[in-house]
């Protein structure tokens, strides 16, 4: 369980917009009937007015941002809409994953909290390529064509390599799906500004990968993590 007295990190804050450093196993917004610490409650004590633009995963750590104003609220929208909101995650996946590949396979709900690959579903699209590949796991580069729920974790175990630690599409094998947040890449919705924001690796994910006598790489400085995607 989450400490409700937990300090979020911020990453980046200005009077329109915060990004914040999401820790693994702590939801984002308030379920039906829980009591739990939630994200939004961290940042509101930060900050109000306080608006939620997008999600991550329970398990998902990394960057997410909220908006600070009602007025750029649509414009952020569009910007979603529009697809110009881009989204990199590292991930430690199972199998050796050798070759760069774009998934692109409609996603539908298959169960009361599962999704799966399934004709006529909504269309996703994935672009995945692979930094450290071993026989033990794969450290890959993710980014999202469009933002499905569970769009990582079911591509990818679509293609025979789940998450490490996914208990709903691979096995219950480390403490969470590692899959962070890696990047967030905008223009800025008052400015017009590129906005690149970023969260470090964060330490279970490394330690998960380290168990399996995998190293990951790190990020230069003034490098992104986007641009492995192209390389």
């Amino acid at each position: 369980m989450p400490d409700p007295e937990q300090q979020v990190v911020i990453l980046h804050e200005d009077e329109t917009l915060i990004f914040v450093d999401k820790p693994p196993g702590i939801v984002v917004q308030r379920g039906y009937d829980s009591e739990e610490p939630i994200l939004y409650d961290l940042v509101a004590r930060h900050t109000s007015p306080l608006f939620l633009m997008q999600r991550l995963d329970r398990g998902t750590s990394g960057v997410m941002f909220f908006s600070k104003s009602a007025a750029a609220n649509p414009r952020l929208t569009r910007m979603f809409e529009r697809k110009q909101i881009r989204k990199t995650y590292i991930a430690l996946c199972e199998g050796e994953l050798t070759a760069a590949q774009t998934i692109d396979a409609p996603l539908d709900r298959i169960g009361p909290i599962s999704f799966g690959v399934r004709e006529g579903g909504k269309r996703a699209v994935t672009h995945v390529r692979p930094l450290v590949p071993t026989p033990r796991g794969t450290i890959v580069v993710v980014r999202l064509e469009t933002g499905r729920t569970h769009q990582i974790r079911v591509h990818m175990a679509s293609i025979g390599h789940p998450l490490v630690g996914d208990w709903l599409y691979g096995e219950r094998n480390a403490v969470r799906p590692m899959l962070h947040a890696a990047e967030l890449a905008m223009p800025h919705p008052t400015t017009g500004e590129s906005l690149t924001v970023a969260a470090p690796l964060p330490a279970d994910l490394i330690e998960e990968a380290a168990r399996r006598g995998i190293s990951v790489p790190a990020r230069g400085q003034g490098d992104t993590w986007s641009e492995q995607l192209s390389d």
